[in-house]
């Protein structure tokens, strides 16, 4: 073989050496939120609907055991979910939206408005709540919109909504 030959052959070796990682790094996906909302590594907010009781006895139809954790008051909170769903997405399963939460896995560190956080925190053990708010899965941040009781029903609003109608 001629020097040239071989050059060029070094050359050629080289370069493909240097293209083939480059062109398979480019094939990972590195987008916002992964492919779907509800997978684990998801960082795209999207609203739940968690029913349960709280503190308390479980129940028989509990679909597993969540620790809600409010960073504001420091504390942390058994929550027994009979019902989880997105009721923006049907194709969310209950699954989907507790399998990084189940058995102590991990954590939902709750947020949103003081009056919403109080429902939680003052809410006697065994108290059945709805809460609604929008999760982030990556972080395991759920952002409360609303916190119902059987007795306030839906009717109740905070006041900032309260004073808003006026």
């Amino acid at each position: 073989m001629t020097t040239r030959r071989r050059f060029l052959l070094l050359i050629f070796v080289s370069g493909l050496t240097i293209a083939v990682p480059i062109v398979s790094f480019a094939q990972i996906s590195f987008g916002v939120g992964g492919d779907n909302v509800e997978s684990e590594g998801s960082t795209i907010p999207f609203k739940v609907q968690l029913k349960g009781v709280l503190n308390g006895e479980r129940p028989d139809n509990t679909l597993g055991r969540v620790l809600l954790e409010i960073n504001a008051y420091r504390e942390n909170y058994n929550f027994d979910v009979t019902e989880a769903k997105s009721p923006d997405n049907a194709r969310i399963t209950s699954y989907s939206i507790l399998q990084k939460y189940q058995h102590s896995k991990q954590n939902i560190n709750v947020t949103g408005s003081e009056y919403w956080l109080s429902k939680i925190g003052q809410a006697s053990p065994g108290t059945p709540l709805t809460i609604i708010g929008f999760l982030r899965q990556r972080s395991g941040t759920l952002q409360l919109i609303r916190v119902e009781t059987p007795i306030a029903g839906n009717e109740e609003k905070s006041p900032e909504e309260q004073s808003s109608v006026r």
